[in-house]
């Protein structure tokens, strides 16, 4: 499966652990919502001009703000 995904600037907490939250489609079109802890750049992609954009594009997300719900 693949999927295409987008981050928001929602935070869920799943079994006491913080995640952002990011919504999206698979590749047959159906709609997804991702609760990721951790992002990272590979380090065999751990050079300047790969990881200073990344970071970038990361940061300048819109700070997250704390959705109601708990999933445990």
């Amino acid at each position: 499966m693949k999927m295409t995904i987008e981050m928001t600037n929602e935070l869920a907490t799943i079994d006491g652990v913080p995640c952002r939250i990011w919504t999206g489609r698979t590749d047959g079109d159906i709609p997804v919502r991702v609760y990721v802890h951790r992002v990272a750049v590979p380090l065999t992609e751990l050079i300047a001009e790969r990881q200073t954009p990344f970071s970038i594009e990361l940061i300048e997300k819109k700070a997250p703000r704390r959705e109601e719900s708990r999933y445990d």
